[in-house]
């Protein structure tokens, strides 16, 4: 190993000369001596002059200080100089280590400038700017704080990612009852919160070419529980109104691809598929996108063929290849926009 390296590898930010002759393994004072200078002379260390000398000839400060090499930064200004130019591309060059803190957040929104930025003229829910940004629907959850200092730092207001918040919602929206009632019961909140929004304010509820009367927002494993929308059905869906069929959508994930069939299965009374032309919309949108990687770690798989052919896929070779790459399709990707131009 090299002396310089040997320094270096000392966690200190000083050392005196005696630790420097143990750490050099020079028992030959001269030959010490001059490995010292060199090391001074290239600016790797420096004498803490303070600490006065060491009365030996020729003579060494008793304490040197170890100047720590800075990180190098010229990949770093050429990826600052790719930014989209609405960012503060200056103040990163002057700062290049804040770009290093700031790098996922700050790449994501550039490549969104370049390639996406129509998409901010009109809303989208928290989870679905956070996956349509950055390929994760739980980013801005998890680093808020972060992204808020980010839009800060670039002169950018926190409205301009242009996302609403969903509140805790009521368990259904019921747009409208009918003869032949069809409940959509949907996963996420988000995702819940998102096509009721927009039937509400559009008085659309038809979604290819299927008339959807009444949202359901599944909130976790409480739709699975036993008989939980048998007893929906019967007691809030009553008379005339009372539900023909139930879709499901839910994440394209094994655990979603789970919750499905345990609510099928905690209410066998009731028609219960899944909602195919929606499926398919995620994996037709999932083709043109960078897809997170799961972070249900358990290895437990759920009943992929049979899911399958309900949704009318014989093969499905690519819901199978992705989640055996760990991957998912979060239920954020059919986002705002994409629902305004499904729903009719």
């Amino acid at each position: 190993m090299e002396p310089l390296e040997k320094v270096l590898k000392n966690a200190s930010k000083t050392i005196t000369d005696v630790e420097l002759q143990q750490i050099l393994r020079e028992s030959d004072y001269d030959r010490f001596h001059s490995e010292v200078e060199k090391l001074v002379a290239s600016g790797a260390l420096t004498p803490v002059k303070s600490s006065k000398k060491n009365g030996r000839i020729p003579p060494l400060f008793n304490k040197y200080r170890i100047v720590k090499p800075q990180e190098e930064n010229t990949h770093y200004l050429e990826a600052i100089r790719r930014l989209n130019p609405v960012l503060s591309i200056a103040g990163y060059l002057h700062r290049p280590q804040l770009y290093k803190k700031h790098l996922q957040i700050v790449e994501g929104i550039s490549k969104y400038l370049w390639f996406s930025q129509d998409l901010l003229a009109r809303p989208m829910s928290r989870k679905e700017r956070s996956f349509s940004v950055w390929g994760r629907e739980k980013l801005l959850d998890e680093h808020l704080s972060l992204v808020k200092e980010v839009l800060k730092f670039n002169g950018l207001e926190e409205g301009f990612l242009n996302y609403y918040d969903t509140p805790e919602p009521f368990f259904e929206y019921l747009h409208e009852r009918g003869e032949l009632t069809t409940v959509l019961v949907i996963e996420n909140k988000d995702t819940w919160f998102t096509f009721r929004k927009l039937m509400q304010d559009t008085g659309k509820n038809r979604i290819a070419d299927t008339i959807v009367n009444v949202l359901l927002y599944g909130e976790g494993n409480k739709i699975t529980k036993r008989g939980a929308l048998e007893e929906y059905n019967d007691a809030m869906l009553s008379g005339e109104g009372r539900a023909s069929r139930f879709l499901y959508f839910g994440d394209l994930d094994w655990e979603g691809i789970r919750l499905f069939f345990r609510t099928r299965e905690a209410n066998p009374s009731l028609e219960l598929t899944p909602f195919s032309s929606l499926y398919r919309l995620m994996l037709e949108r999932a083709a043109k996108v960078e897809l997170p990687k799961s972070l249900d770690h358990r290895g437990v798989i759920g009943p992929l063929p049979e899911f399958l052919s309900l949704l009318g896929l014989a093969e499905g070779r690519d819901l199978m290849r992705l989640l055996a790459e760990g991957k998912y399709i979060p239920q954020e990707i059919v986002n705002y926009q994409v629902v305004a131009n499904l729903l009719k």
